[in-house]
């Protein structure tokens, strides 16, 4: 598309007097900076999580993730059968229940403040319907679906709990919850995130072939104008250009929600909910069911979209191969920007390595998450509290190498291996790695392998 919009920029400089472009470049200096300490000054705040002077575990957020369907558009269905096939994050614990869509209320495209209050009215109502805070509580606790009794499995697996059944049961008993031991794993509860993701496709290819008819025309105009036949020629291989190009893209508005579990809630759900196999209580399995205590909170919405552009003069993709990653990447790029916008839905992600330099570290992550040369992490040491929790310390920065961004996209290797041709996106990443290069700027002899890494807040004017 570059290419055919420097053509349309030709044609339309014939028909100025004059114009003048300056193109300026500048390279920023990256000089890393130690902080003054030793690299021992950070382990012991994390006794029970360091293995080895490395990070052993972390805990993630839960995501459930959903599609507001649109069977009646271009493509709804192919969108739905790829929305399924998309894997949960590897950065989320895959929180999915049962139900993955609902369909939309809309007829049509809709646009605006006017299209947003529909769309939260029909994801309300479908949260209403699923009792869908009611469900994600449930399936932390691994509701049996027959008697209703409870268990702490899941809680056990992904809040990395030391603590003995027996102390479990004993503190569940004491009302004091399941808060009360391990390492407060118990608050990932509260990181349990629905998101509503609405997809509708746009095709590129009849927009290449208007555009294409409209650079001829200009072309014919020029020439006609200025009695000379070059500006015609020239709007004909712009159009011939433009035609050429084929492919489509999705947009995507995600709409993300929370659930509301809070110090009240959980006291309320141990004291007056909890309740196990094979000796159920009724009146709790039934005050359960009954309960308006669950809730989602709604926490914002973003828009993007992802592209699948191509050549006729290549071999194409099947369909629903092109759908899958198109999707694939803009539910991706929907998940960078909500991150980028709300900070309690952004994720840790541990430090694989630090290179024998000193100065620079690798990370599994890379252009999926939205890494770019400019990109800026805090590193974070875990800090283990006394009643158990878990809270964060900045101990370092670090930023990516340009040249060393792992294009860690959906598809992005197979399309590597194809041969085919990176998209503009693509080009700052390279495929074939499998981490992003990090250059150290802040606190080297305090970053240790294993520890966090989180964007730092992007600050958008309002």
């Amino acid at each position: 598309m570059r290419n055919i919009w420097m053509l349309v920029a030709a044609l339309c400089v014939a028909t100025s007097a004059m114009a003048q472009s300056d193109t300026v470049s500048s390279a920023e200096a990256t000089t890393p900076v130690e902080a003054v300490g030793s690299t021992e000054s950070g382990y012991g705040k994390a006794d029970g999580l360091m293995e080895n002077g490395a990070l052993a575990r972390y805990h993630r957020s839960s995501l459930y993730s959903v599609l507001m369907s649109h069977s009646s558009f271009p493509y709804g269905s192919e969108i739905e059968q790829a929305f399924f096939s998309i894997p949960t994050p590897d950065k989320f614990n895959d929180h999915n229940l049962t139900v993955r869509s609902f369909e939309s209320s809309a007829r049509r495209m809709r646009k605006g403040k006017k299209a947003e209050a529909q769309n939260l009215q029909d994801i309300e109502a479908f949260i209403r319907a699923n009792d869908v805070p009611r469900e994600l509580v449930a399936k932390w606790f691994n509701r049996d679906l027959q008697t209703g009794g409870f268990d702490i499995n899941l809680m056990l697996e992904r809040g990395f709990y030391d603590a003995s059944e027996s102390d479990i049961a004993l503190a569940v008993a004491s009302g004091r919850g399941i808060q009360s031991v391990g390492d407060g794993g118990a608050e990932l509860i509260g990181k349990t995130f629905l998101l509503v993701n609405d997809i509708t496709y746009v095709d590129r290819g009849e927009r290449s072939a208007l555009v294409g008819e409209i650079l001829r025309g200009i072309g014919g105009i020029l020439s006609a104008a200025s009695s000379s036949s070059s500006y015609e020629d020239l709007g004909n291989a712009a159009g011939d250009l433009a035609e050429e190009v084929d492919g489509f893209k999705v947009n995507i508005t995600s709409y993300l929600y929370r659930l509301d579990w809070n110090p009240e809630v959980a006291e309320t759900f141990w004291s007056q909910y909890w309740t196990v196999n094979p000796h159920v209580d009724p009146a709790r399995y039934e005050a359960f069911n009954q309960s308006p205590l669950f809730r989602m909170i709604y926490v914002g919405s973003t828009t993007t979209s992802a592209a699948n552009l191509s050549s006729r003069s290549f071999a194409q993709r099947p369909k629903n191969e092109q759908m899958l990653r198109v999707c694939a990447r803009a539910v991706d790029k929907s998940i960078v920007e909500l991150q980028r916008a709300y900070d309690e839905f952004k994720v840790n992600t541990p430090i694989e390595r630090i290179n024998a330099d000193e100065r620079t570290v690798e990370v599994a992550i890379g252009l999926k998450e939205g890494i770019n040369k400019r990109s800026k992490f805090d590193v974070l040491m875990p800090v283990q509290n006394e009643d158990g929790t878990i809270s964060y310390e900045r101990v370092g920065r670090i930023e990516p190498i340009e040249g060393k961004i792992w294009d860690n996209r959906f598809g992005a290797l197979e399309a590597l291996e194809a041969g085919e041709e990176s998209d503009e996106e693509g080009k700052e990443g390279n495929a074939a790695l499998r981490y992003t290069t990090f250059r150290i700027t802040d606190g080297a002899r305090r970053i240790v392998p294993g520890c966090l890494i989180r964007e730092e807040t992007i600050r958008r004017d309002k």
